[in-house]
């Protein structure tokens, strides 16, 4: 019920539209209710060949007295013309009803339409907005295929099952009643022969949908398992058929496929059963009702063509009540698929910026490590522990250690994309957790290891986001990563695209552009974190070349797992199980005979 408010919510933004949708399906269900007793006149003219003679009120002082005066004008303006005159108005009237009740209902699903879509569109883009907004921390405990599963499929399920269904939860209702109020009129007895035999059907209706929305729920999760499978396969292609892996991989998508059709194929059997179950059980009550309704009629309590008005009126409401039996059941399954929606929108932001967060654009002294220690969320284990450090302005400090003794984790914390556990770090004396984010990311650039591009074109890869600088100034980038020459080979310049992650480059290639973007934002602060190390000899020379450049009188962090790479920097920090063991320069450290010098002596032999 949480999250269907909150849908309701998002519905409101098209209050105006809704309002009209709903006029109109009240003028639409007004006029098919106003059809029932519209018929009656036609089947007086079919078996009594004329109208009965009403007797006219002698005052008009309830609802009852007007529906009789209404009876006794039209039978007196019946009965003055010829049969086939009368019988012709009879069927006109009848065609206008009809058609201004489906003009209206037209009208009322045309308005009805943009607020399907607009919704869906809205869940979307929050849905996208959160995914900026989260942590890193969420990714690495969440399956990137699930979460576009939400997006995709859930978001589809709440616009298919819940919005689609919305107009169900308005006109049915509205005709139930109305229909009702005129079976009740005509023969209350027969009215309330006929909802006993209704309340049962009801109830073994209700009996089928209980497990439905779990199940829909579990069907959306093994969904997102399909497209996570999906989206890895294709991502390691390469690796899959380089390891003749294809059997296994295919045989891990066909096991999870397997259970994702055998649920689909539970869940439509429980909700197409409660179709034909619900029209066997809607015959069974109108056998009844004919039984019981003829008994009446024989017995001279109720006239034959008010029978059969009260028969129309009863199949205007088992029509309906099929409909929010099926609106029900979708309902259960776009609550599950709303469910998983909200959880993602519920996710904390565990980064943000404080109430009393400071703007920030320019660094001037130092970066300070204080005391810092971290450890993962679901951790016992500190993967930093009591980090001191200081970096003046302007500084090359070079960060060496083994796999997973925390050099990455140390520069993502200070970019925040993870908070310290404790202690704190600092910029020209201020906590890094007081700057507007926006604005400490805007000091900083990073080249990762891995070269994240994208599919479109150089210019834009190089700008990303940035609007209004020059082509000469992305050149400029360009010539200073060393990245120019092999532009400049491409037809299209910097216009060309270079593929899905940049696939049409080389390795190298796609780290200088990568390069390239970090240097056009002309960063305060330079993180380099192991940009070399998936390279080749050639493109790693000619990198190394194009950062000895570029790192002079600039602050900067590099992480190295080869350490011909930073020789050269001011300071190398040397990590071991989170801690700083060794710090100095290259020359420093190699005097000491410690585990910096180990590894410069393990990599001379390779």
């Amino acid at each position: 019920m949480k999250e269907f408010l909150k849908l309701i919510r998002l519905v409101a933004n098209y209050k105006y539209r809704v309002l009209a949708h709903f006029f109109f399906y009240v003028l639409s269900t007004l006029f098919t209710i106003l059809s029932i007793p519209a018929i009656i006149p036609l089947f007086e003219m079919l078996f009594q060949k004329k109208m009965p003679v009403f007797e006219s009120p002698a005052s008009i002082q309830n609802l009852s007295d007007v529906i009789t005066y209404i009876k006794f004008e039209f039978a007196n303006w019946i009965n003055q013309h010829d049969k086939a005159v009368a019988l012709m108005y009879i069927c006109g009237g009848l065609g206008l009803i009809f058609f201004l009740k489906n003009i209206f209902r037209y009208l009322a699903i045309y308005t009805m339409a943009p607020v399907r879509v607009g919704v869906s569109a809205q869940l979307r883009n929050q849905l996208f907005n959160k995914w900026m907004a989260l942590p890193l921390s969420y990714f690495s405990e969440e399956r990137k295929g699930d979460l576009i599963s939400r997006m995709t499929t859930d978001v589809q399920e709440v616009e298919v099952s819940i919005l689609s269904t919305l107009e169900t939860l308005v006109k049915d209702p509205l005709l139930i009643l109305g229909s009702v109020a005129i079976m009740i009129y005509t023969s209350p007895a027969l009215t309330a022969f006929v909802f006993v035999l209704m309340l049962f059907t009801s109830l073994v209706i209700g009996g089928i949908s209980r497990t439905l929305k779990r199940q829909s729920g579990d069907a959306q999760r093994l969904m997102g398992d399909l497209i996570s499978i999906q989206e890895e396969s294709l991502g390691g292609l390469r690796v899959i058929k380089s390891f003749a892996a294809e059997h296994y991989v295919i045989g891990r998508f066909n096991y999870v496929l397997n259970a994702y059709r055998n649920m689909l194929i539970r869940i439509n059997r429980r909700r197409d059963l409660s179709s034909p179950l619900s029209e066997f059980l809607g015959i069974a009550v109108v056998c009844c009702l004919l039984w019981f309704g003829a008994k009446l009629v024989f017995e001279n309590q109720m006239v034959g063509s008010v029978f059969i008005a009260f028969l129309y009126a009863f199949f205007n409401v088992i029509e309906p009540s099929k409909a929010l039996s099926t609106a029900y059941f979708n309902i259960q399954k776009g609550l599950a698929a709303l469910n998983r929606i909200q959880q993602v929108l519920d996710a904390k932001e565990q980064i943000a910026d404080l109430p009393q967060a400071i703007q920030k654009t320019n660094f001037d002294h130092e970066i300070r490590f204080e005391k810092v220690s971290f450890r993962y969320a679901n951790q016992d284990q500190d993967v930093l522990h009591d980090i001191n450090l200081v970096i003046p302005k302007g500084k090359t400090f070079a960060i060496v250690g083994v796999s997973g003794s925390g050099k990455t984790t140390l520069v993502d914390l200070l970019a925040r994309f993870y908070d310290v556990t404790e202690g704190r770090i600092t910029i020209d004396g201020e906590d890094i957790r007081n700057i507007r984010l926006n604005d400490l990311r805007s000091l900083m650039g990073m080249v990762s290891q891995e070269a994240i591009l994208f599919n479109d074109s150089i210019r834009n890869n190089i700008l990303f986001g940035k609007e209004q600088i020059s082509d000469q100034k992305i050149k400029d980038s360009l010539i200073a990563a060393h990245a120019d020459i092999f532009v400049r080979e491409q037809e299209e310049g910097l216009n060309y695209t270079i593929g899905d992650r940049g696939l049409k480059l080389s390795g190298g290639q796609r780290q200088r552009l990568t390069i390239a973007r970090a240097l056009l934002r002309d960063p305060q602060i330079l993180i380099l974190d192991e940009a070399t190390s998936s390279l080749d000899s050639n493109s790693e020379k000619i990198i190394q070349e194009a950062m000895t450049e570029i790192l002079q009188n600039r602050t900067a962090l590099v992480i190295a797992h080869r350490l011909s790479t930073i020789q050269n920097a001011d300071r190398i920090i040397v990590l071991r199980e989170g801690q700083i063991i060794e710090q100095g320069t290259h020359e420093e450290l190699l005097k000491k005979g410690g585990e910096y010098s180990s590894f410069v002596s393990l990599q001379s032999f390779q």
